[in-house]
């Protein structure tokens, strides 16, 4: 018999307080738990973690909405590779592509009352083995500046583009884990879009009752070999150290300017680059890194 495979549970505490809600009020109505717990918040007399209740609710609303997509990773190592590996050398680049790739929504202004084009990915992350569960909004504002808005059991926060090359800069905890956080939602959104075959819709075939809540939007994370290999004698994967990048220079031909690819790095005596386009099929050659 397969080993059987737990996952984590993306707004874990949300959803634990929203059932509790439904005995107690005898209702399942989340819009009115919503409201309830909003109510709740504004009573906390500290800002920081009214801020944080705020989040996490509004983040919640989205997903009792069916507004979020259920990420389901084929392996642990594959979130770990996304978060921990792979660094953002072409982040301004990677926004570009994503703001023109995404769905634009359109907000209205306060202070202006105009309506303003964003672009945003709603996400949740459930990966094997573990507990915590871990959900982020990632938004590209009207003015080319990205936010990050996250959720886990273990924190909740927000940060804009003005702080993310200050707080880069910071070794404490809570800055490096924030860091790791943003490098994660970037990666990961950029590895969806660069290796569209690896992804796959519905949920894990696993025997868990919650997943059933989650089968009208969600996909599986499958891994690619133009990121791995699999050692002689090993099961699991071994990850090439490499970036995304946008080609965005005139040295490219017109037809794969824009694109986004992967740029892995193996060591043959020298350092080479691999680069894969997004299609799959074409390879840009003579690559010159910037």
């Amino acid at each position: 018999m397969a080993k059987k495979i737990s996952y984590s549970t993306p707004l874990r505490l949300m959803w634990k307080m929203y059932k509790k809600w439904c005995k107690v009020k005898k209702s399942s109505d989340g819009l009115s738990f919503y409201r309830d717990s909003r109510l709740y918040a504004d009573s906390n007399p500290d800002p920081f973690i009214r801020q944080s209740e705020y989040l996490s609710l509004n983040l919640w609303l989205k997903d009792y909405r069916k507004e979020i997509l259920h990420v389901w990773f084929e392996l642990k190592e594959l979130r770990d590779f996304l978060r921990d590996v792979i660094p953002l050398k072409d982040l301004e680049g990677i926004k570009q592509y994503l703001k023109e790739e995404g769905e634009n929504n359109i907000a209205s202004d306060e202070n202006t009352q105009n309506d303003l084009e964003y672009v945003r990915y709603d996400i949740a992350l459930h990966v094997p083995f573990e507990t915590d569960g871990y959900t982020f909004s990632f938004a590209i504002m009207h003015d080319g500046t990205f936010s990050l808005l996250y959720c886990s059991d273990t924190g909740v926060g927000q940060m804009h583009e003005s702080q993310y090359e200050e707080i880069k800069k910071k070794s404490d905890e809570y800055s490096v884990n924030l860091i790791k956080d943003f490098t994660l939602a970037v990666n990961l959104i950029a590895y969806m879009k660069c290796f569209p075959e690896c992804v796959k819709n519905g949920v894990p075939d696993i025997n868990n009752s919650n997943t059933y809540r989650y089968k009208e939007h969600s996909i599986q994370l499958g891994v690619s070999d133009k990121v791995s290999t699999i050692e002689k004698g090993s099961m699991r994967p071994h990850f090439r150290k490499g970036h995304f990048r946008r080609l965005s220079s005139d040295f490219y031909k017109e037809e794969n300017r824009g694109k986004l690819i992967w740029v892995s790095e193996t060591m043959v005596n020298a350092k080479s680059k691999t680069v894969e386009m997004s299609d799959n099929e074409n390879k840009v050659r003579d690559f010159k890194s910037e």
